[in-house]
């Protein structure tokens, strides 16, 4: 391989002229974006501003084909801020973020994922995120991971089921992991989960006090539905049933066979099993590789 002959003044008009070719490009791109935008909003059905599906798609695509020593996080962290931009141009959005302890690992993690162009206002606690997306037009939020269990009612039960009006899961924070020990949170809001092609579904069951994981997972295997538990709530009221949420492999609609398998097997033991939102699942820098 020859020698680079270029000064640094070559490589410094070189850099110049690469800057001018992707600011032509991101201009392009946003006058795609106000174009998506004007069909958006002249469909009949109302087509969504926010589409977490389609923007893993166009990074996992970015990823796939990436190469060189520009880091993937970072290719990431620029999408996503074009993404943001994009979507900031189609609607106006608050971000509600419950950040507790670890204040600036949730914020960094918000502004990771929407840009440094959206709104943000910092809660005490998960639910009173979930009640602002649930009250508010065009609110979305980030919450914690949930403890695993709580003696009382927790901030997940007040999800709404896919398919009806109100704040469900549409994404897991951060979309790309480098192994180190980074808290993970969900994105929730009013968004309807939609198929990416590499996915898992959060459902809510309503079970019977006393039935073991075991069991449960058991149900679960013989329907053909890999799971995992994530939390449950011990609710004290004799007639109230105890809850749980779980991620499920796959993307599964609220009509999906298997849930109704799922049902069948687990007979009274389950009262009810409620798609609650999903994401498209994370990617790791391993897998970019």
């Amino acid at each position: 391989m020859g020698q680079d002959k270029r000064t640094l003044g070559d490589l410094r008009r070189e850099i110049d002229a690469i800057d001018d070719a992707l600011h032509d490009l991101l201009i392009q791109r946003a006058e795609a974006s106000s174009a998506i935008a004007r069909v958006k909003q002249d469909a009949a059905d109302g087509a969504p501003a926010i589409r977490p599906a389609r923007e893993a798609i166009i990074l996992r695509r970015l990823l796939a084909r990436h190469r060189g020593n520009l880091a993937p996080k970072a290719v990431v962290r620029i999408w996503r801020e074009i993404i943001a931009a994009s979507l900031h141009m189609q609607a106006k959005f608050q971000l509600h973020v419950c950040a507790g302890d670890n204040q600036a690992v949730y914020y960094d993690l918000a502004r990771a994922y929407f840009g440094s162009m959206m709104p943000i206002r910092i809660h005490t606690k998960a639910s009173l995120v979930v009640h602002a997306c649930a009250e508010e037009a065009n609110a979305l939020g980030i919450v914690p991971m949930p403890a695993f269990e709580k003696p009382d009612s927790a901030w997940w039960s007040q999800l709404a089921p896919s398919g009806s009006h109100g704040p469900r899961v549409f994404a897991k924070l951060p979309f790309i992991g480098d192994g180190e020990d980074t808290p993970s949170a969900y994105a929730v809001g009013a968004v309807e989960q939609e198929a990416s092609g590499d996915d898992t579904t959060l459902l809510v069951l309503e079970i019977v006090a006393g039935l073991s994981r075991a069991k449960l997972q058991t149900f679960f295997k013989d329907a053909g539905l890999e799971t995992k538990l994530i939390a449950a709530a011990r609710i004290a009221e004799e007639s109230v049933p105890d809850e749980v949420l779980v991620e499920a492999k796959g993307f599964i609609a609220k009509d999906d066979p298997a849930l109704a398998r799922f049902m069948e097997f687990a007979g009274d033991s389950v009262s009810s099993a409620t798609p609650v939102g999903g994401f498209a699942n994370p990617v790791s820098v391993g897998e970019t590789r």
